[in-house]
């Protein structure tokens, strides 16, 4: 879940005025970060090292805060990198991994003064800065979507930021990309179809942000199974260069169905009832 989500469009307005492109965080400004996080840290028994673009910090030990730095986070940012996002985020932005859910409750309180609604994780711009618990790391894949898609696609409507970031929140790789799994976000997504509670994807597609995080239906069930099924037809990369490129497209229905080469009336159906008949990941 990315909270303060308005911030990436005064990033981009700001931005747009100056006329002047922000680059990433230099090695140095990493080194320097992590010092002073060092420094404020010092005494608590937390772990601060650079994995770029981000400085790491972890409260499981330095063994285990490097592992997940150099592994799981590692791996995940370049796969991201290499299918999607081109530009690295423009600001520092801070991986916080707490131990479990008590430790990542505390530390969201003492470091941030937040109360997370989530047990997982979150993506804070305001403090740029992703918290997490990282007593599983399928949130970290998630968030990190979110700074990329900051970067890279300012203008992007809720649905498909968190309709991406949901289907990494269970991530694989297969031919040297990056895939998601199905995951705990079809049964519910199955029951709602069954039920005949589920909208439209007309009605997803066109949602506010407000709208979709307030949505009384699954919307991030409906956003990632829509990307899930991108992908396993081999047309989410086509849909994001399509989408990103097409300025005057806010919602994407318009890139969703060239890619699809139908309208979505004659498109959904076929889509219900696809997502009914998944038994199994096929990976």
């Amino acid at each position: 879940m990315m909270r303060a989500l308005l911030l990436a469009g005064v990033v981009s307005a700001v931005s747009a005025v100056s006329g002047v492109a922000a680059a990433e965080p230099s090695a140095q400004d990493l080194k320097d970060r992590a010092a002073a996080l060092e420094k404020q840290l010092d005494g608590t028994g937390m772990t601060v090292l650079v994995e770029a673009p981000f400085v790491v910090v972890g409260d499981m030990g330095a063994k285990e805060t490097r592992r997940i730095a150099t592994g799981f986070l590692r791996s995940k940012t370049a796969l991201l990198e290499k299918d999607f996002f081109p530009e690295r985020p423009d600001k520092l932005i801070e991986v916080w991994l707490f131990r479990n859910e008590r430790s990542f409750r505390a530390g969201a309180k003492k470091y941030f003064d937040d109360t997370p609604d989530t047990p997982f994780g979150y993506y804070s711009p305001d403090h740029s800065a992703m918290i997490m618990n990282a007593n599983g790391l399928g949130t970290l894949s998630h968030e990190l979507v979110h700074p990329y898609m900051e970067k890279n696609f300012p203008n992007v409507p809720s649905w498909f930021n968190e309709g991406l970031a949901s289907l990494y929140e269970y991530p694989g790789e297969s031919k040297g990309h990056i895939i998601g799994h199905v995951n705990w976000r079809l049964p519910e997504l199955k029951k709602e179809i069954k039920d005949k509670t589920l909208p439209s994807l007309e009605k997803l597609l066109h949602t506010t942000s407000d709208e979709f995080y307030a949505a009384d239906w699954d919307a991030y069930a409906q956003a990632r199974y829509l990307c899930y099924y991108l992908q396993e037809t081999g047309k989410l990369h086509a849909f994001y260069d399509k989408f990103h490129a097409d300025t005057k497209d806010d919602s994407g229905q318009a890139a969703l169905e060239a890619v699809l080469g139908e309208d979505l009336h004659t498109f959904e159906p076929k889509w219900r009832a696809w997502v009914l008949a998944i038994s199994k990941d096929p990976y």
